[in-house]
């Protein structure tokens, strides 16, 4: 398996035999949406913050399927994508807005399961807030789990803050390899997603997995930077997360 990160939680993985686009996000930078934030210096930036790492073409060039966990405009926008690319998506609603922007060829899952050649996806719940209305408002979103007999398991969280859910998937799974959305993406009503000590639970709670740190250093309302989360994972003697810039691509074995 490689997994390539690209941008934000936009990753590439190579699960043989297909490829996945993970939450197609390939606007320019600068050219999207500006969040409320609690850092008053990035008010008004608009995100992306980075370039893509290389060309579109090059992006989407050999992806099978596009896999979204949800539909916020950081993890999809139509933008580039062509409209007979096979979709996957969490649930009814989403399949039925892809159908309205001219997405033909679009599945989501049957109790919570999907399998496609000879692999099959799990789709685990999120929480994306660390409070209850803050939660409320982002609405739903999922991860996902994959998994093949000559792969290893991953595990893509997506878009959650830590709490029982993340560590009941891991348990249930065993995934060897995390991708944790963790930049502490936050507005005044609350913290969005995972921050660098939420990887550091998830890395401390699956000992044996390698954690990935994703949706890193693109969006005005992120809190942790990869180099807070690098030196964080130092101070702590952290040896099971890595942090990839974009563009970077990690090669993993089944054990």
């Amino acid at each position: 398996m490689n997994i390539q990160q690209i941008r934000n939680a936009t990753i590439k993985i190579t699960y043989e035999p297909y490829t996945f686009l993970i939450d197609p996000w390939l606007i320019e930078k600068n050219t999207g949406f500006s969040a409320r934030t609690v850092i008053p210096e990035m008010a008004g930036i608009k995100s992306p913050l980075c370039d893509l790492p290389f060309s579109i073409d090059e992006v989407l060039n050999g992806v099978d399927f596009c896999l979204i966990t949800h539909l916020h405009p950081d993890h999809f926008t139509p933008d580039y994508l062509p409209k007979d690319l096979r979709m996957v998506v969490q649930n009814e609603d989403d399949v039925n807005e892809l159908k309205t922007m001219g997405f033909t060829e679009v599945i989501t899952f049957e109790n919570d399961e999907l399998t496609i050649g000879n692999l099959s996806v799990h789709r685990v719940d999120c929480i994306h807030g660390d409070n209850e209305d803050c939660a409320k408002r982002m609405g739903k979103t999922s991860g996902y789990v994959i998994e093949a007999d000559n792969e290893p398991m991953l595990y893509i969280a997506g878009d959650t803050v830590y709490y029982d859910g993340v560590e009941e998937t891991i348990n249930a799974y065993k995934p060897e390899v995390i991708v944790v959305n963790c930049c502490g993406a936050a507005t005044p009503r609350g913290r969005l997603i995972m921050d660098d000590k939420e990887a550091a639970k998830t890395a401390s709670f699956a000992k044996d997995s390698v954690i990935i740190a994703s949706h890193m250093d693109n969006v005005n309302h992120a809190t942790v930077s990869r180099n807070d989360i690098r030196s964080y994972i130092e101070k702590e003697h952290i040896s099971n997360i890595l942090v990839p810039e974009d563009g970077e691509i990690m090669s993993f074995e089944k054990k």
